[in-house]
Parts: C-alpha cells; structure tokens; sequence
C-alpha cells in the first residue's frame, strides 16, 4: 500500500510540473568529443547494475565537470576531473574521507566507458550520449590576462576564464530563446562570444583600475595578482525541466576567494522559471528543518545527539531560494558563510520526495 500511494504522489508531481509532455523536435546532434574542443553529453547507461543518468560539460582545455545521478535515488553528485593519459578521471563529490572516480575512454560518438572505483571495490561502466527528452546544448570557453605593470617582468597578473552553456543549432526556438534569457540573466544577447566576454572584460578593467595605485615601496604583494573563473553546469536535462548551476569564483586580494554556485530551475513547456512554491506547499519552510537537518547529519556523519550548530554558524538551517530539482527529490545549497564558515565550503542538502510526501503539491 505504501508503495502504490507513493507512485501516485510522484504520478501527480510529474504531470502537475508537466513531465509528460512531448518535447518540441529538435536537429541537434550530440558532438564528437574527439574533435571538439569543448562540449556537453547528456550521458544514459549503468555502473555496473544500476542506472545511471550523467550532464557532462568539458568546460576548458583540461578540465571536465559535471553531475551524475542513480535513476533510483535522483540525488545529483557533482564530478570533476581531467584527461589522464588516453583516458578521463573524473572524481565525486560524496564521501570526504575516500576517493571515488570514473576512470573511462570517450568515443567518437559520445560514449564514455570504463571503471568506477570507489567504497573499496570497483564496477565497469558505460554510458551513451542520448538527447532523447534532453535540449541540446554547447559549451563556450574564453581566458585572458592583463599585466599590472607592462615590460616589468615581475608583474602582478589579472586573470580571468568563463565557460557557458548556449541552445544548440536546431534546438526548438522559442526553447532556444527561453534558455538563452535566462542564461544571459534578462539580457537581450544572442552572441555566445559576446556574453562570454562580458565578465572577462569586466573584472580586467576593475583590476587595472583598482589596482594602478599599488604601494609597491616594500616590494610587490603576493595578494597582487587578481583572479576570476566561472562556468555553468547542466544539474537536470529532462523535458520540460532544465536546471541550470552558475558558478563564479575570484579573488581580488586579501586572506582567501570567493565562490558560490547557484541554480536556476527552468520549465520549457511554460516558459516559466520555478520558484520553490510551485513544488511544496506553503508550510514547507517549517516542515523542512528537520528534513534539512538530517541530510546535513547524513553528509558530515553527525553522531547521535551531536548538535548540527558545532558546525555552523546558526541554529537551524532553513531552506533557501537556491535550489533544484530532479525528479526524485529538491535540494537546497548554502553559499560559505551563509549557514557555516568558509572552510565548511558550499553545502549543498538534499531532501528526497519520498520522505515529504505530505508536503508536495
């Protein structure tokens, strides 16, 4: 009986965001990772026996992030890796005291194959590039540098990267031009380079402003040298739910950087961005702490009776505005500072569907 009321629940959420709609047809085709250079495959296959659903992004030169989920559990796990050799190393972000990866080949048609390695055993892979129910998308990728002091060969170096994910050619229009809005946060830009630029530019002119006045009468600082990288990842491609992550880091002097990721949760059928009221209930802020709390326990491996506030810096964690979605659960992400301190890094919770049936419109 448990099991028949819970596929109803979740029967009602899908149509209700609108998941059994047809996607709008498309021409775009996945790309070659051998040939690109840089890129996105929405990924479908198995570790070993379980199914598994991959966003793989190849964002710079050397660099590959990403998300993957266990259909069963929908809970997104974030990768990042780079090429070894002839192959790709990609690591997880799930269990901070033992190393987990993809060790893997990618072909030519968007295949990726290889071991999983992790909780001391190992399972063969592999995964197809598929866009059935998923929009296409590319990646773009630009860096540049500024001296503070031309000629001098001790300069301090402004340093500035962005990668972005745009609608392919011969995805749906008015999807394209929905994606695309809300990429360019309301901007009217159909450039890719264009908008790409942009931030590039931005943060090398306020660092040669910023810092033309530098006191370098007791040498050049080690804090000189500025720095800003940002991407965008694909948490969930599943018509009509796109959730996007924006990620920016730099560092403009001082003890450490700055860093926070947030996410974007687009329904493509309504051209509509969703906010959390439009999956739970009114009183969901309430009914969440205990539910936030527990993931929280679950992820740092709190003991029994080991108070959650000896690592943060407030009592209860509420849930947010920045969050996603999958189709099995919601998850809500703390930027540093804004739940814990900075060493706890962003903390991203999530609560699966299955334990706040009450609560899910």
């Amino acid at each position: 009986m448990r099991t028949i009321l819970l596929f109803a629940i979740t029967c009602c959420l899908l149509v209700s965001c609108g998941t059994k709609t047809k996607q709008p047809a498309q021409t775009a085709k996945a790309p070659d990772p051998t040939t690109a250079p840089f890129y996105y495959l929405h990924l479908k296959g198995k570790i070993g026996d379980e199914p598994i659903t991959m966003d793989l992004i190849k964002s710079g030169p050397w660099v590959f992030r990403g998300y993957y989920t266990y259909d069963k559990i929908g809970e997104p796990i974030m990768i990042w890796g780079s090429p070894e050799g002839d192959k790709i190393i990609l690591y997880e972000n799930t269990d901070r005291n033992e190393e987990r990866l993809f060790s893997g080949k990618l072909d030519s048609l968007g295949g990726f194959k290889g071991k999983w390695r992790g909780k001391g055993t190992s399972y063969p892979f592999e995964l197809k590039s598929s866009l059935e129910n998923a929009v296409a998308l590319d990646v773009f990728y630009a860096t540049d540098s500024v001296p503070l002091f031309p000629g001098n060969p001790n300069t301090p170096v402004g340093q500035a990267s962005n990668s972005i994910v745009w609608p392919a050619t011969g995805t749906d229009a008015d999807i394209a031009g929905f994606v695309r809005l809300n990429i360019t946060e309301g901007r009217q830009i159909t450039d890719p380079q264009k908008y790409l630029r942009r931030d590039i530019d931005s943060f090398l002119a306020t660092y040669k402003v910023n810092e033309k006045d530098l006191d370098t009468s007791n040498g050049i600082p080690p804090t000189a040298s500025w720095g800003a990288d940002g991407d965008m990842k694909i948490v969930w491609n599943n018509y009509p739910l796109l959730v996007l992550e924006s990620f920016s880091y730099d560092f403009t002097g001082g003890a450490h950087g700055n860093y926070g990721a947030h996410y974007t949760v687009l329904d493509l059928e309504k051209k509509k961005v969703l906010k959390v009221e439009d999956f739970l209930k009114p009183e969901y802020k309430e009914a969440l702490i205990p539910e936030l709390a527990k993931s929280f326990r679950k992820i740092y491996k709190l003991e029994d009776g080991e108070r959650i506030e000896t690592m943060l810096l407030v009592k209860e964690i509420l849930p947010n505005d920045n969050f996603l979605v999958t189709d099995k659960g919601i998850g809500f992400s703390y930027t540093p500072y804004e739940i814990g301190p900075y060493a706890l890094g962003q903390v991203m919770l999530f609560v699966p569907f299955k334990d706040i049936k009450p609560l899910l419109k």
